[in-house]
C-alpha cells in the first residue's frame, strides 16, 4: 500500500514558485535595460550633450523633469515612514521599512539624473571646489546629500532588528553583519535605543522632506525672468505633489511586495493608506487651480503665453491627461466602494504617479519653449539616448529596490514546507 511520507526536497528552477520565477525574469529584463543604458551613456559621454534634444533655449529637459519627479517620490516616501514611526503604528512597521527603501532608491535615482544632465560628470566637483552660497543649485546639492544620509540612517535603525531576526543565521549572516555594522544584538536595551533613534530621525525627517522639495522648487521659482516658474506657490505645489506621488508609490510597492516578498501587511492597512491618498489628492488639485487662476487673472503677457501653451497649446494633451487620468479617475477609484479593492487601489496609485510625472513636464518645459525668446518655433524632442538613459536609470533603481527588499524580507518561495511524496 502506498503511504505519504515527507522527504527532503531540493527546489529546482521548474519547481520554483511563480512569484520567484517572475522575480528572476524581471531582474533579468531590468539588468538588460541597465546594460543598454550604459552603452548609450558612453555615447553621450564621448560626444557630449549634442546627442540629446537639448538646445540653447531648452537647457533643461527630460533629465531634469525626472530629477524633480524622483526627489518628490523620495520626499513623499520618507514622509510616510516618519508618520508611521511617530504614530507608533506597529501594524505598519513593514510599510515604514519599505517606504525607506523606496525613498533611498529614488534619491539615488535623482542624483543619477543630475549626473546625466551634466554631460561630463567631473563638472559635479565644481560645486564643491568653487561653491556659490547664493545659488539654489548648491542648496539643492546640500539638501540631497544630507537627506541621503538621513534616509540611510532611518533604514538602518528601522530594519536592523527585523533583519537580524529574519537573516541573522545561516548563509546570510555575513551580509547581515555588514549591513548592521556588526551590531546584531536583540536585547531589550538595544531595541529601545533603536526606537529612540528612530523617533528622533522621524522628527527631523518631516521638516527635512519639506526643505528637500522646497529647495528643488526654488531652483525654478527663484529664476526671475522665467514666467511660469517665478511664483511663490510653486514650492507648496511641489510638496503637495511629492506627498501624493510618494504615498501612491508606497501603496503600489506594498501591493507588489505582498506578491513577491514575505511582506506581512493586512488589507486594512492598505485601505487606510488609500484613505490618506484620497484626502491628499484634492489638496493637489486645489493648488493647481490656485496657480492657474492667479496666472490667468493677472493678465501678464509672458505668463499668459505659458498659460495658453499648457491649457490649449502644445502641452494641452499632457495637462488634460494629468487632470483627468492622473487626478479625477484616481479620485473616483478611491472614493467608490466597489472600486476600492486592491486592484482598484493599485490602478489609482499607478495613474497618480503617471499624472505627477506629466505635471513635472508641463511645469518645467513650457517656460523654456515659449516663442518670445527667439524668432520662430522653439522645440524640444528627447532623443533615443535620453529615453534609453531614463529607462536604464529606472531599471537600475528598481533592481536596487527589488534586491534590497529580497534581502530584508526574503522571497515568498523561500522556506516552503517540504511536499509529501508517496512511496511504497
Amino acid at each position: 500500500m502506498a503511504r505519504a511520507v515527507t522527504l527532503p526536497h531540493t527546489p529546482s528552477h521548474a519547481d520554483a514558485a511563480p512569484a520567484t520565477r517572475a522575480y528572476q525574469w524581471l531582474a533579468l529584463a531590468l539588468g538588460a535595460l541597465v546594460f543598454w543604458a550604459l552603452y548609450m551613456y558612453s555615447t553621450q559621454f564621448v560626444d557630449g550633450l549634442g546627442v540629446t534634444g537639448l538646445n540653447r533655449p531648452v537647457f533643461w529637459g527630460l533629465y531634469i523633469a525626472n530629477f524633480i519627479f524622483c526627489v518628490g517620490l523620495s520626499a513623499g516616501g520618507i514622509g510616510v515612514s516618519a508618520l508611521v514611526h511617530l504614530l507608533e503604528r506597529t501594524d505598519m512597521k513593514p510599510v515604514a521599512i519599505l517606504a525607506e527603501v523606496l525613498a533611498t532608491s529614488f534619491l539615488f535615482l535623482a542624483a543619477s539624473f543630475i549626473i546625466m544632465d551634466l554631460g561630463q560628470p567631473t563638472r559635479f566637483f565644481f560645486v564643491f571646489l568653487s561653491p556659490n552660497f547664493s545659488s539654489p543649485l548648491l542648496w539643492d546639492v546640500t539638501a540631497i546629500t544630507s537627506y541621503m544620509f538621513l534616509c540611510v540612517a532611518l533604514l538602518y535603525f528601522s530594519a536592523r532588528g527585523e533583519l537580524v531576526r529574519r537573516r541573522g543565521q545561516g548563509r546570510w549572516r555575513p551580509l547581515v553583519q555588514l549591513f548592521t555594522l556588526g551590531h546584531t544584538s536583540l536585547s531589550e536595551r538595544a531595541l529601545r535605543w533603536d526606537h529612540r533613534f528612530l523617533r528622533t530621525l522621524a522628527i527631523i525627517s518631516i521638516p527635512g522632506a519639506v526643505a528637500l522639495h522646497s529647495v528643488t522648487a526654488w531652483i525654478l521659482g527663484l529664476v526671475k525672468g522665467q514666467p511660469g516658474w517665478n511664483t511663490p506657490i510653486l514650492a507648496p505645489l511641489f510638496i503637495a505633489s511629492a506627498l501624493v506621488s510618494g504615498l501612491a508609490g508606497v501603496i503600489l510597492a506594498v501591493l507588489v511586495s505582498r506578491r513577491f516578498f514575505k511582506l506581512e501587511v493586512a488589507d486594512e492597512v492598505v485601505q487606510s493608506l488609500a484613505g490618506y491618498l484620497l484626502a491628499l489628492i484634492p489638496v493637489l488639485l486645489y493648488l493647481l487651480f490656485s496657480e492657474f487662476l492667479t496666472v490667468g487673472y493677472s493678465g501678464t503677457p509672458a505668463h499668459l503665453q505659458v498659460f495658453h501653451e499648457i491649457l490649449f497649446g502644445r502641452f494641452a494633451r499632457i495637462f488634460w491627461f494629468d487632470i483627468v487620468v492622473g487626478v479625477l479617475v484616481p479620485l473616483a477609484l478611491l472614493a467608490l466602494p466597489w472600486t476600492r479593492t486592491p486592484r482598484g487601489i493599485a490602478l489609482a496609485c499607478l495613474l497618480v504617479i503617471v499624472g505627477v510625472f506629466a505635471e513635472r513636464t508641463y511645469v518645467l518645459l513650457p517656460s523654456l519653449m515659449r516663442q518670445a525668446l527667439i524668432p520662430g518655433l522653439v522645440a524640444y524632442h528627447p532623443t533615443a539616448v535620453e529615453w534609453s538613459l531614463m529607462a536604464g536609470a529606472y531599471a537600475g533603481g528598481l533592481l536596487f529596490f527589488l534586491g534590497l527588499m529580497a534581502f530584508l524580507f526574503g522571497l515568498r518561495s523561500e522556506g516552503r514546507p517540504p511536499r509529501p511524496r508517496y512511496v511504497r
